[in-house]
């Protein structure tokens, strides 16, 4: 699906924020890039949407560079949940998850809405509130609006900046619970950020470790999130425990 090859990016005169990255997004599964504040994890996020340029290495998809392609190409292909949203006054829902159709019709056309909205409105229980002010919602409700928008760009791959970051407990775990739902409903890739070890641990397939700029583990949960890796990235002892319920990490 995606592919990166000995990725590195510092701004110029600057140490390193990414230093000969190397990674595989296997194709249908869930991968969650994890690392303390600084480690990297939202510069790479955005080397993968191509919102920066690499230094060096390469980003392919499909066997093709990403740098060969044009960014509407690209956003038929990948898109991008962000932690942090514009919002926009007096916009409905309905409107705005149109505007994920923009790389289908360009930006000088009409948006009409479309099938796709619809259709998606509806899987994510939003078709009652498509005539409402997204900034009336909660925030709950609007982090599936912007799902909804980011895949109305109907792409294969699927990024999220920590998306559970401005969501209370029950809303993050509905959220993620979604992901996994649109993952086996719609054969998505996901690549996405996140803080907490057991969220990653529950809802991830695969896990990428960064320490300062480097990627120090990759693999399945609880291969990379072992005592002696959380020790290593995060400073904190820990202990795996297993209940009926599933396996939590504790930290202490």
């Amino acid at each position: 699906m995606l592919t990166v090859k000995n990725l590195s990016f510092a701004y110029p005169k600057q140490k390193p924020l990414l230093t000969n990255v190397s990674f595989e997004l296997a194709p249908h599964k869930i991968t969650t890039i994890m690392g303390a504040n600084g480690s990297g994890k939202s510069t790479l996020l955005n080397l993968l949407t191509k919102g920066l340029s690499p230094t060096a290495g390469h980003i392919y998809y499909q066997g093709q560079d990403i740098s060969h392609l044009t960014k509407k190409d690209y956003a038929q292909r990948v898109a991008l949940v962000q932690q942090q949203h514009q919002l926009y006054d007096h916009i409905q829902v309905r409107d705005l998850v149109s505007l994920g159709r923009l790389p289908y019709q360009g930006l000088l056309a009409d948006t009409p809405t479309d099938a796709k909205v619809f259709e998606l409105l509806d899987y994510l229980e939003l078709t009652a509130l498509a005539k409402r002010d997204v900034l009336s919602l909660s925030g709950g409700q609007q982090q599936r609006v912007w799902l909804a928008l980011a895949l109305a760009q109907n792409p294969a791959l699927l990024l999220l900046d920590e998306p559970t970051t401005y969501l209370d407990l029950h809303f993050q775990y509905q959220f993620l619970e979604l992901l996994q739902r649109l993952k086996q409903d719609q054969n998505l890739t996901i690549c996405m950020v996140l803080h907490d070890l057991n969220h990653a641990l529950r809802f991830s397939d695969e896990l990428l470790l960064l320490k300062d700029g480097q990627l120090v583990a990759q693999g399945g949960p609880k291969e990379v999130l072992t005592s002696e890796r959380i020790k290593q990235v995060f400073g904190l002892d820990s202990q795996l425990s297993q209940t009926a319920a599933g396996d939590f990490i504790n930290v202490y």
